[in-house]
């Protein structure tokens, strides 16, 4: 194994190729070969939180735990991941490729309509609007190291739905009706949008009979 440190974009994109590009290592070096290279982004200029009147960029490589530190409204969410030492760890742009039923931030990006920022194959950040309201709720076995059963997220227009599907999703018949001052109606309606699994958290069955709750919980209470 070799493990490549480069210290800038240019670094990176010339060693592409080269190794598994890593950053926080909490997801995918468990499932690394014992010979398997490895690019690491810890030093490669890619973290940190800019705002700029209502807009956000974050750095692919910033952590959990700074961005919850930065960005208030996130705080709720990002505490529903995992545990205090992962998300310390854990990084914006790696939780954009945790499979589901993982990937929380990647729901409430997704429902925030965030832009992601790229230099050929490498995210480099993400960048979204602040929104005038925001409503998250997860559901979940436990506080922590849980991964979701449902989760929803929602600016007030946009909803967007994570363990229900094999990726996150836009529940767009729900955002429909919320449109229409509908919130019984947008619960409902936010089957449209799954797919439910089986997993070790709960069955496809159950995903599906309590979404609509969930859904309904979230639009309801705002963080």
């Amino acid at each position: 194994m070799q493990v490549h440190v480069p210290t800038s974009i240019d670094e990176v994109l010339g060693l592409m190729g080269q190794g598994t590009i890593v950053a926080g290592c909490t997801g995918i070096f468990p499932h690394l070969a014992p010979t398997e290279s490895i690019i690491s982004l810890r030093k490669a200029g890619l973290s940190g939180v800019e705002t700029e009147g209502d807009t956000v960029r974050v750095g692919a490589t910033t952590t959990l735990t700074q961005l919850a530190r930065e960005v208030p409204f996130l705080r709720e969410a990002i505490a529903s991941i995992a545990s205090p030492t992962i998300r310390n760890m854990a990084t914006v742009g790696g939780n954009l490729f945790a499979p589901q039923p993982h990937g929380d931030l990647a729901v409430c990006l997704l429902a925030l309509d965030a832009e992601i920022e790229r230099n050929g194959d490498l995210v480099t950040g993400v960048s979204f609007k602040v929104p005038e309201q925001w409503f998250y709720t997860k559901a979940m076995r436990r506080k922590q190291n849980s991964a979701s059963i449902v989760t929803v997220a929602s600016d007030g227009t946009r909803i967007a739905l994570g363990g229900v599907a094999r990726e996150p999703v836009r529940a767009l018949a729900a955002e429909a009706k919320l449109a229409e001052g509908d919130i019984d109606g947008a619960a409902e309606a936010a089957l449209e949008a799954a797919d439910p699994f089986d997993d070790a958290y709960a069955s496809a069955w159950y995903r599906r009979r309590v979404l609509p709750v969930h859904v309904r919980r979230a639009l309801t209470n705002a963080v």
